[in-house]
C-alpha cells in the first residue's frame, strides 16, 4: 500500500509539475492560456495552499469573493509552472511582446540591489534584466520536497528552475544560510543580486518593523545591510500579471543613493503595500502572514 500510495503522489507531481505546464507552454498563446484557466477551476488543484492563503489575507485585507479570489490564485501557480517551459520554449522576442515595461533601469557599471517580492509572475525577467545589462544572481532558500510536490520529482523540478535561471539570463541561485559572503563576492565582481524580503525574518536576518497595509509588521533586513557594505545601486521591482490577458508589466524604481537601511526597507514596504492592494491573490507568502504582521489580527465574521 505505501509503494502504490508513492506512485500516486510521484504521477500527481509529474502531472501538475511537468505534463500540465509543457503542454500549455507547448501550445499556441491563446489555447496554452485557457488550459491554464481550465486547471485553475478545478478546486483539487492547489486547493490546501488557496485554503491557507485565503485565512491569512481575510484578516489583514476586505475580503472579495472568495470562490474568484482562490480560483485567481490557483491560476497564478498554474501559471508560474508554465513559465517555467515557456522560459525555454520562447524566443526573446516572443516574450517582448507579453510584456509592458515600466522601467527605470539601473546604472549596468555598477552593482545593484533588486529587490521584489512573492508576487505577480517574474521567473520570465531575467533575459529582460540582462537585456538592459543585469546579470544577477538570487537570493533563494534551499528547495525542499513539500515546497513543490511530495517525491523526487518535485526535487528534480526545482534543479529545472534552478538550471532554467541560468539558462535564460541569470547568474543563478545564492541560497542562504551562508550567503553574505557570497553576495559580497558577487558584487565586488561586478554583478548584482535579486532578493525577496516579504517573509519571515529570524533573529540572524534583523528583523526590522515597517508599515505594511497600514499594519505593523517586521521584514529581514541582513541582505540590504550587506548590499550597503558594497555600495550598489538599489532598486524595487515587481512583476504583475493580468488575468484577462495574460500580459506581464515589470515596474522598476531605482531608489536614492545613501538610503540607510530602515528606509529602503520602507520603501520596499510601500512598493509591496501597493501591490497587495491591487491583487491580493497574487501574493504567495499570506500563509506566513502571522509571522510578518505584528499587530494582532482584526476579528473577522464567518
Amino acid at each position: 500500500m505505501k509503494s502504490r500510495s508513492r506512485w500516486r503522489r510521484a504521477l500527481a507531481d509529474l502531472r501538475s509539475l511537468f505534463f500540465w505546464p509543457i503542454l500549455a507552454a507547448a501550445l499556441p498563446r491563446s489555447l496554452g492560456y485557457g488550459l491554464l484557466k481550465h486547471l485553475a477551476s478545478r478546486s483539487g488543484d492547489f486547493e490546501p495552499e488557496a485554503d491557507a492563503a485565503w485565512r491569512g489575507c481575510r484578516l489583514i485585507v476586505e475580503r472579495g469573493d472568495e470562490v474568484e479570489w482562490k480560483y485567481r490564485y490557483r491560476l497564478l501557480r498554474w501559471v508560474e509552472r508554465a513559465d517555467t517551459f515557456l522560459t525555454l520554449l520562447r524566443s526573446r522576442r516572443w516574450w517582448a511582446r507579453q510584456v509592458d515595461l515600466d522601467a527605470q533601469w539601473p546604472n549596468p557599471a555598477r552593482p545593484s540591489l533588486l529587490l521584489t517580492h512573492h508576487w505577480g509572475a517574474g521567473h520570465w525577467v531575467w533575459g529582460v534584466l540582462q537585456a538592459h545589462g543585469q546579470r544577477a544572481w538570487f537570493v533563494a532558500r534551499q528547495p525542499s520536497v513539500a515546497d513543490l510536490g511530495a517525491g523526487r520529482i518535485a526535487l528534480w523540478y526545482g534543479a529545472l528552475r534552478g538550471w532554467s535561471l541560468r539558462r535564460i539570463g541569470g547568474r543563478g541561485p545564492l541560497y542562504t544560510g551562508g550567503s553574505a559572503r557570497r553576495v559580497r563576492a558577487a558584487m565586488a565582481a561586478g554583478d548584482s543580486v535579486v532578493g525577496m524580503l516579504d517573509l519571515p525574518a529570524n533573529a540572524g536576518q534583523r528583523p526590522m518593523p515597517v508599515t505594511l497595509l497600514d499594519r505593523a509588521a517586521q521584514l529581514p533586513s541582513r541582505l540590504i545591510d550587506v548590499a550597503r557594505e558594497a555600495a550598489p545601486t538599489i532598486a524595487v521591482f515587481s512583476c504583475a500579471f493580468d488575468f484577462s490577458s495574460g500580459r506581464r508589466r515589470l515596474r522598476l524604481r531605482v531608489l536614492p543613493d545613501g538610503l540607510s537601511t530602515a528606509e529602503v526597507l520602507a520603501a520596499y514596504a510601500e512598493d509591496l503595500s501597493a501591490c497587495l492592494a491591487d491583487a491580493s491573490e497574487c501574493w504567495m507568502m499570506w500563509h506566513e502572514s502571522s509571522a510578518i504582521f505584528t499587530a494582532p489580527p482584526r476579528a473577522v465574521t464567518p
